[in-house]
């Protein structure tokens, strides 16, 4: 059965695996082809579910692009939602609750310090260097409408960084946590994670490498934690603080403020049209979190085996 604390933590709970090298990558081949297939289901299934939401992107009250972009998150998280519980159902004989999704108690808490955490990664990556004077606010068009508009913008962010967390955190990490070691599916989604973004405005080498080191950050969190809200928190409050500092997201202009940042340093510092999810502050304030995390899920993992 899956489940963060089952498959990462009891080994009495972990699926078999044949005995020999030979045997266990074909083991870890097989978990890999199955959980390529559930991220294809998912996307091409979310492709489809979003043809007849087309029509809906004149009622967004934000720029057309950026509204087309946003509403994606919408069947994407309907059909992750979907073909994870129909796998877990039939394949594993599990439930959704053990994907990270259960509501535990205590879980608002959670979620709310996962969200404040990412917002102050953020930070931490972005008033060094406008407390350095390397760069100035200037003002900028909000192109949000109105209350509405600002709580629909704020419900599709959040939508989002909960489809993406479900998708490559959710079944695919936990299928390979077991054959891959736990850090293997971290290296494998956070792979996919930054490949997502390649294609994305101003991305090149140096913004994957950084995204690709965000989405380790996600999945040693998600060990840690056990938990997908907190993970999906943190990826929001990330977002939502890039957003409110007038910077692009991984590319994407979300023109909320009437405000933007207008730098003086080169591109390399400040990931230029990606967002400072490309600049060295980033790339430093990403591998202290990664450090900080890991250190933690191993002296979770540790007193767990010492306590039992």
């Amino acid at each position: 059965m899956l489940g963060l604390g089952k498959v990462l933590y009891d080994p009495a709970h972990q699926p078999f695996a044949p005995e020999g090298w030979i045997f266990r990558a074909l083991f870890a081949f097989a978990a890999l082809m199955r959980s390529f297939g559930a991220l294809l289901a998912m996307q091409t299934s979310s492709i489809l579910l979003g043809l007849p939401l087309v029509a809906l992107q004149q009622w967004i009250p934000m720029p057309r692009l950026l509204g087309q972009r946003l509403l994606q998150a919408l069947p994407e998280t309907v059909m992750a939602l979907l073909i994870s519980w129909l796998l877990l159902r039939y394949a594993h004989k599990a439930s959704l609750s053990e994907l990270g999704l259960g509501w535990r108690p205590g879980a608002w808490k959670e979620v709310l310090l996962g969200a404040l955490g990412g917002m102050l990664a953020l930070l931490l990556a972005v008033l060094p260097l406008l407390a350095l004077g390397l760069g100035q606010f200037e003002a900028s068009e909000s192109k949000i409408r109105g209350p509405f508009g600002l709580v629909v913008l704020l419900g599709l962010i959040a939508l989002a960084a909960f489809s993406e967390e479900l998708i490559l955190r959710g079944y695919a990490f936990q299928t390979l946590a077991y054959p891959l070691h736990m850090m293997g599916a971290v290296i494998l989604t956070s792979g996919a994670f930054a490949a997502l973004h390649w294609n994305n405005r101003g991305a090149n080498e140096f913004t994957v490498a950084n995204t690709f080191l965000a989405g380790c950050v996600l999945g040693m969190m998600l060990a840690w934690r056990r938990s997908l809200w907190p993970v999906a928190a943190a990826h929001f409050g990330w977002n939502l603080a890039t957003i409110l500092l007038g910077l692009n997201v991984s590319g994407i202009v979300i023109p909320l403020v009437p405000f933007r940042i207008a730098w003086r340093i080169d591109t390399t510092w400040t990931g230029g049209a990606y967002g400072p999810e490309g600049g060295v502050p980033c790339t430093i304030v990403l591998s202290l979190l990664l450090l900080i995390l890991i250190r933690l899920y191993y002296h979770r993992h540790t007193s767990g085996q010492t306590s039992a």
